[in-house]
């Protein structure tokens, strides 16, 4: 068993509140339901693969783009955490997204590292990844800044060898 200490605010939770805590704590699932809190243990095995199953049998069946496993989802005052969630259309709004990667293919080489690049800046989303494929796969990191002019663009943020940023933890996106 985990035990796992938590703050609580002297008010009454926000969402805002419990993807905080949720985001601290991996090991359980948040929701809220009419400002109360609901704690649950991650999946099981036997759950983790039909969540896996159900959601490739989805994306094979034309969803692809839209299916995404136990997102946050907010309704009306509650918090919940689906274990798959089908979206109605495939776009996000820009202002939702905190990272965009791109890897770079064959076919779309000037797509991906001049094009979106600048489109994703113009959309002040604040983190952008290229993983590059010529030898061994490296990520370039780049974050939000200000050209002379002020314009958005990226400004390098190092590489790193995609095996080693897979091995260690996760940046703070928010950064």
């Amino acid at each position: 068993m985990t035990t796992v200490s938590v703050r609580l605010p002297a008010r009454p939770l926000t969402l805002d509140d419990v993807a905080n805590l949720a985001q601290s704590d991996p090991e359980h699932r948040y929701e809220m339901q009419e400002g109360n809190l609901l704690v649950t243990p991650p999946a099981d095995d036997e759950h983790a693969e039909m969540i896996m199953r159900i959601g490739a049998w989805l994306i094979a069946g034309g969803f692809a783009g839209r299916v995404l496993a136990t997102p946050g989802v907010q309704a009306g005052s509650s918090g919940r955490s689906p274990d798959i969630v089908v979206r109605r259309t495939v776009w996000i709004d820009a202002a939702e997204v905190l990272l965009a990667v791109e890897i770079v293919s064959p076919g779309s080489v000037e797509l991906d590292r001049y094009l979106k690049p600048v489109e994703y800046a113009q959309a002040a989303i604040p983190n952008f990844w290229r993983v590059e494929r010529d030898g061994p796969p490296t990520v370039h990191r780049f974050g939000l800044g200000a050209g002379a002019d002020g314009r958005a663009i990226y400004v390098p943020r190092g590489a790193v060898l995609l095996d080693d940023l897979l091995a260690g933890p996760v940046p703070d996106l928010a950064a």
